[in-house]
């Protein structure tokens, strides 16, 4: 390469002719700029535009409560979630057994856990065990008057401990996630 001013022979990357002081750096730059790299270039944004286009899937995957029913429903009977036929406390007539994420307390059962939430509304106490089931928890839904654990409520608790102070270490757990939670001992009405 050569000064395009006076003629000296100069270095590839020097910035200033030593001859004369012209900026050398500045016009190899100008219009004369290769990309050597363009085959990398290319690479690095198609590997950036499947990164970005699997992560909006496992996104939608995660947040679609409509697949997490049909798998719950489809899901072997392991863990908590057992198929098992009940009777509708509201109408009294028999349901089609089914698969759910949510623990059931056992029939005759005295043991303590942690309530998350009361409520009064089923639906949105259904939704609140079934948000803790699936963030790991076990958790379910017992209706209050049941248990003697009030009238007209739902009961949204996580876990079965033998001991009070059991319970009471995971509602301390807990209580950053559900403000208020607390350790009761849950036993069937006669």
């Amino acid at each position: 390469m050569s000064c395009p001013d006076c003629g000296s022979p100069s270095e590839r990357g020097q910035l200033v002719c030593v001859e004369c002081g012209n900026r050398l750096a500045l016009e190899e730059e100008g219009g004369g700029r290769r990309f050597d790299n363009l085959p990398a270039v290319a690479v690095l944004l198609a590997v950036v535009v499947l990164g970005a286009g699997a992560a909006g899937f496992a996104l939608s995957e995660l947040t679609d409560d409509s697949s997490n029913d049909s798998q719950a429903a489809n899901a072997p009977a392991t863990g908590p979630a057992t198929a098992k036929t009940t009777t509708d406390s509201d109408t009294g007539q028999a349901q089609q057994p089914s698969h759910s994420l949510l623990l059931t307390w056992p029939q005759g059962v005295r043991a303590y856990t942690v309530v998350l939430v009361s409520s009064s509304d089923k639906p949105a106490a259904r939704q609140v065990a079934r948000e803790a089931a699936q963030s790991g928890l076990e958790a379910g839904l017992l209706r209050s008057d049941d248990y003697d654990l009030g009238e007209g409520l739902w009961i949204v608790f996580a876990g079965r401990f033998d001991s009070q102070a059991s319970a009471e270490r995971q509602a301390g757990n807990l209580a950053a996630r559900y403000p208020g939670a607390y350790a009761t001992l849950v036993k069937p009405t006669s």
